[in-house]
């Protein structure tokens, strides 16, 4: 492990979640906040933030409300509503949203869909509840963006 006062951004607040809107919605708020907070909590988080580079929407059906989330290596943008050049995009209800974060991490850094929360993940994934646009070009990026979501 390195000593952190050697790194060129020691004794400086590092902001790690920046909002692209004047006023950030409810949800972008919250969105901003989960991810920020999972991200100083853990380092294997921290790392997946600081490798990832992907924009993804993420779309509230029940609520009719999106965000836009622009990972820029160590980076987050939150933009209301959904902009474009996603290379994902997740539609579904806020409880569905919400469960995304309770998805548990296992073994090689992967969502576990066999205990409960998994299972109903999975199971509103099969029964169209839960869309998710680009995923089969993209599970590496989705992966690590359930990572860092995850407050597992």
């Amino acid at each position: 492990m390195h000593d952190p006062g050697t790194h060129p951004m020691a004794g400086r607040a590092v902001k790690l979640v920046e909002y692209a809107d004047a006023e950030p919605s409810a949800f972008a708020t919250m969105l901003g906040g989960l991810i920020e907070a999972n991200v100083l909590a853990s380092p294997s988080k921290r790392q997946d933030f600081d490798a990832l580079t992907a924009r993804v929407g993420i779309w509230v059906t029940d609520i009719d409300e999106g965000v836009t989330l622009v990972f820029d290596a160590g980076r987050l943008t939150v933009h209301n509503g959904l902009g474009p050049r996603r290379r994902i995009t997740i539609r579904a209800d806020a409880d569905t949203v919400m469960s995304l974060s309770n998805l548990k991490i296992g073994l090689f850094g992967l969502p576990i869909y066999y205990d409960g929360v998994g299972r109903g993940v999975a199971l509103k994934l099969v029964q169209g509840k839960l869309k998710i646009e680009g995923l089969m070009a993209n599970v590496a990026t989705l992966n690590r963006v359930t990572r860092i979501f995850s407050v597992q």
